[in-house]
């Protein structure tokens, strides 16, 4: 793929006029998509794709990008581009000025290439179908590499290439009712499937149980790292951009402007490094590995994009124009893994959230639904599933005062998203327990 993207970009390299700047981005997977059901293969597949974004800009501060799928013949391809450039040098001049424009002119080049270090997808499948036998099972198998390249006019080159899979599934009993689970990560690990797939049993068995209706009220409950992430992923639109906190749209902005805190062991990062995304943004700046973004409860440091650092005279880190962060890393606390229950003593174990949305944007308050196995705690045991409820609160109750605290072993969560392609998000995360969690219906 390296070596088909750089000759694509000498060819169009060639073609480029004085007073022209061109940046090219591109963008490649080769995916496997293998669907279960009742706990056999059902559809397997492969996916190859290529995409190219064109962005020509010239000396006026004019700017005009085009997005290209490409089939892989390099001949065909390249004549396909050289008529998309052509386009956007005619039409450019018709453009106004974008006094916002911006890229980097100073040419650093940079790669990296991850390479599988276990079993292929094949034995990976082997092992679950010999261990998922007995099972009511549905889900979708993903993995393969994902390729992200970025060519400029001034010569820089920037390449990334890595490796994953997310295993999103469910499993159902005798009522229909299911346990939503995923094992997702750059390395296969066996006893790791086994962990999550054997916690998903017990919890299966318990499912069985009648279900006991709960009343709203405020609750002592514990989060799953994958309901920990609905709430982080919520309050991460807009929480750490630079212009919404600017404009007062941010969910966090009370925290960013230190008004509000959130507890002490609360502390996120934006870490490229250990993530699956790529290390430079789509104007050719080079990503910081980290971004302290949250230190010990408190805001520290934004997602500025080149965009807003011009608008607002601001110094900007590299982040993308939407400034949402892609590779989330919280702080793990001092929970082990065996004492959840126990700490949590009575209350409600709850392992999924869906349908999230701000009730009160600016408080950072926001409602969604339970989901997926979810469950009375009493005296540190599993009693029976409860009934849907509906949760509003505030992100600086549930992080912030009524935090009790967060577990030792984190979970890596790789966006199974597969609109238009696989994701490059992911989010490391801790389990959480919290007091007084409000249910209002």
């Amino acid at each position: 793929m390296k070596d088909y993207f750089q000759s694509i970009a000498k060819e169009l390299f060639k073609n480029i006029q004085k007073d022209e700047f061109l940046i090219l981005n591109f963008d490649a997977e080769e995916s496997s998509f293998v669907r279960l059901n009742k706990g056999k293969i059902r559809q397997p597949g492969n996916v190859k794709q290529i995409s190219l974004s064109l962005s020509l800009s010239n000396r006026d501060k004019k700017n005009l990008k085009s997005h290209v799928r490409l089939n892989g013949s390099i001949n065909r391809d390249k004549a396909t581009l050289i008529r998309t450039l052509n386009y956007l040098r005619r039409e450019l001049p018709d453009l106004p000025k974008d006094p916002y424009l911006m890229f980097s002119t100073n040419v650093h080049s940079t790669e990296i290439s991850e390479k599988k270090k276990n079993v292929d997808d094949r034995e990976n499948l082997d092992y679950v179908m010999r261990n998922i036998s007995n099972l009511d099972l549905v889900g979708i198998y993903s993995s393969g590499y994902i390729y992200t390249g970025l060519a400029n006019s001034l010569g820089q080159f920037n390449w990334h290439s890595d490796y994953s899979f997310s295993f999103d599934y469910s499993i159902y009993n005798e009522n229909n009712n299911a346990i939503k689970l995923n094992y997702s990560s750059k390395n296969w690990n066996n006893d790791e499937f086994d962990s999550i797939l054997n916690q998903g049993k017990e919890k299966l068995d318990v499912l069985s149980k009648p279900i006991k209706n709960i009343e709203k009220g405020e609750y002592n409950v514990y989060l799953e790292p994958s309901a920990l992430n609905e709430i982080i992923d919520m309050m991460s639109w807009g929480g750490f951009s630079y212009k919404a906190n600017k404009i007062g749209t941010s969910p966090l902005h009370l925290l960013n402007k230190s008004e509000k805190s959130l507890h002490p062991s609360v502390s996120i990062d934006e870490n490229i490094k250990d993530g699956i995304s790529a290390n430079f943004n789509s104007d050719g700046f080079i990503k910081p590995d980290v971004i302290n973004m949250i230190t010990d409860g408190k805001f520290t440091e934004s997602l500025t994009s080149p965009r807003s650092s011009l608008e607002y005279s601001a110094v900007h880190n590299a982040s993308s124009n939407s400034e949402y962060p892609c590779s989330i890393d919280m702080k793990s606390g001092n929970i082990d893994e065996n004492d959840i229950l126990s700490t949590l003593d009575n209350g409600i174990y709850i392992s999924n959230l869906w349908y999230l949305n701000f009730s009160d944007r600016n408080n950072g308050r926001m409602t969604g639904l339970t989901r997926f196995g979810c469950f009375i705690v009493e005296n540190g045991k599993l009693v029976a599933p409860i009934n849907t409820m509906r949760f509003d609160d505030s992100v600086y109750s549930m992080l912030g005062e009524n935090l009790v605290g967060l577990t030792r072993k984190r979970e890596m969560l790789i966006d199974s998203s597969t609109y238009e392609e696989r994701s490059t998000s992911s989010s490391r995360l801790p389990g959480a327990i919290i007091n007084n969690f409000k249910m209002t219906l």
